[in-house]
């Protein structure tokens, strides 16, 4: 087939197609949904999870724990668990939650008893979510990047299975090991899911579809706390059920498999199918007029055909990719260390702490801070082709240290209250100093880091660095989801003047180290850090200049 001019292809603005939309659609919400959907689904159950498996009291069994029961049809029962000879109560009209009636006050040892069982099913998730990221590049490199989301989609079903039959079987470790099952489902798609929305992307939009998926990460997010209210799913009944629906994204997933795009830089340098890459950017570009972009592709193949793909030592010895690298680190550490997990995976204890009453009010306070989170992710996708990615990651990033600052504040005044109730509006302008916060990290601080991760690296590099920067991330995540609870108690309000302290120094260092990536090729950001790297423009593979043979082949779209 003929091509056109360079200057031809780089003329062609980019076009929305159905491969495009299906691909990326297909993509983000079949594995960043679930993502964002598993870091909250534990939050607004936790209770009743808690109450079915390690119970304060023995229960009468004849009593079904779905919903809230009048207080007169449980009395005697709770009389006599609890051995009381007398019991005073107004029974005409006043309801409370079942656990509230079988389950009187806990010791002291059973609540650290119940609260370590809790953080156990939490930190299984980022635990095991390090060792699915340290597959990222052996997956991709097996099985291609499209083909590693619908493998990953096999584990996410497996979890699914142990965790809506847990309370069936009656098995707490089943939870477990269900959350250990869906953090490797996460960890793979946090590394996969950049790269390969990445590459089928024209460079004009790739920033605002990168964002897509933490767009999609945030809406999970929403999604969990909002099925999660006690009026719908997260009740004793319906909590299995609640965990369950992990499975439908994947399940949508594969059925979307044959439409979904392969990534064609993939299949030209990698796989040197240049015939199959050309067809799949065709359908991706909606035109013929390809030129400019393959022959992109073909510069980059020919400085790698005598490169293999950088194996993660060999990556982080390369001379050429060292700022990057360091940069990238950076930014995974500091997106984690300023808070944000602890934020979600603990909203309704912050808002405890702050004497926001229990419940729905505590769980409507935490769908609104998910609700801003998707919003201000949407404002970042629009904007991240006009501001650039450095103004919104140090702009977020500086929101956030003000943020920090002023949750401290509130929270320290609120020590000085006997009783938080009492303090009146104080304790609801901590769910705004929790709303600022999160506003400035989902415009930057929470999308662009996964977006930097894929147009920091070439071809060769880029499963390497996915894979560094996503086990960054997810130690980074693990640490803050065991460490909080014991750092917020012996810290107090304080805790946040840490996550302010994390914020204040990667501000400062994007500020001086990070260039701006926007309209960028993949090359031309490998050759904006070679100065700063200390070798030429070509990088590590300057000198390569085989050429590539290409190879009369079909596209593969299996």
């Amino acid at each position: 087939m003929a091509e056109k001019s360079l200057m031809a292809g780089n003329d062609q603005k980019p076009k929305v197609t159905m491969s495009l939309v299906t691909g990326v659609s297909m993509a983000v919400f079949g594995s960043a949904f679930q993502f964002g959907y598993n870091i909250a689904v534990m939050n607004a159950p936790a209770a009743e999870i808690l109450d079915e498996f390690f119970p304060c009291a023995v229960r009468d069994p004849s009593i079904v724990m779905d919903s809230p029961l009048e207080v007169s049809t449980v009395v005697a029962t709770v009389v006599e668990a609890t051995n009381s000879s007398t019991a005073v109560m107004d029974a005409a009209t006043t309801a409370v939650p079942i656990t509230t009636a079988l389950f009187p006050k806990c010791t002291e040892a059973e609540v650290e008893y119940r609260d370590n069982m809790y953080a156990l099913a939490v930190a299984a998730f980022p635990f095991a979510g390090m060792f699915g990221s340290l597959m990222v590049a052996a997956v991709v490199g097996k099985f291609g990047r499209r083909g590693g989301l619908m493998l990953n989609n096999i584990i996410s079903l497996i979890a699914a299975l142990c965790l809506g039959l847990a309370k069936t079987i009656g098995s707490y470790p089943m939870i477990v090991i269900g959350r250990g099952i869906i953090g490797i489902f996460a960890g793979l798609a946090t590394g996969i899911v950049p790269m390969y929305i990445s590459e089928i992307s024209p460079k004009e939009w790739r920033g605002a579809i990168g964002v897509l998926n933490q767009l999609l990460i945030t809406i999970g997010i929403l999604v969990a706390q909002i099925l999660g209210l006690g009026s719908l799913l997260g009740n004793n009944m319906m909590w299995p059920i609640l965990f369950a629906l992990t499975f439908l994204p994947s399940f949508f997933q594969i059925v979307s498999f044959p439409f979904m795009p392969r990534s064609p830089r993939y299949l030209l340098i990698d796989c040197h199918k240049e015939d199959s890459a050309r067809n799949v950017l065709t359908r991706l570009r909606g035109t013929d007029d390809v030129a400019g972009e393959m022959d992109e592709m073909r510069s980059e193949a020919e400085s790698a055909s005598k490169m293999k793909a950088m194996t993660l030592m060999e990556l982080i010895g390369e001379r050429s990719f060292r700022w990057q690298l360091i940069t990238i680190v950076a930014m995974m550490i500091a997106q984690q260390l300023s808070g944000i997990n602890a934020v979600f995976f603990y909203t309704n204890k912050i808002f405890s702490a702050a004497g926001i009453p229990e419940g729905n009010p505590q769980d409507l306070a935490s769908v609104m801070v998910g609700a801003v989170n998707v919003f201000m992710t949407i404002v970042s996708v629009v904007v991240i082709e006009k501001a650039g990615r450095k103004k919104l990651l140090v702009g977020g990033f500086a929101v956030m240290i003000f943020w920090c600052l002023a949750l401290t504040i509130v929270l320290s005044i609120l020590l000085g209250y006997e009783d938080p109730t009492k303090a009146g509006a104080l304790p609801y302008l901590s769910i705004g100093c929790v709303i600022g916060y999160i506003i400035g990290f989902a415009i930057g601080p929470g999308p662009i880091p996964w977006l930097i991760a894929s147009e920091f690296f070439t071809q060769a590099a880029r499963p390497a660095a996915t894979t560094i920067s996503c086990i960054v991330n997810w130690l980074c995540n693990f640490i803050i989801g065991m460490s909080f609870p014991s750092i917020a108690n012996a810290t107090g309000p304080y805790v946040f003047l840490i996550f302010m302290g994390v914020c204040v120094m990667i501000t400062l260092y994007l500020y001086v180290v990070m260039p701006e990536t926007k309209g960028k090729t993949f090359g031309e950001i490998t050759a904006m850090f070679a100065v700063r790297n200390g070798v030429s423009a070509g990088g590590a593979d300057s000198g390569l200049n085989v050429p590539l043979k290409p190879m009369n082949s079909r596209a593969d779209e299996l």
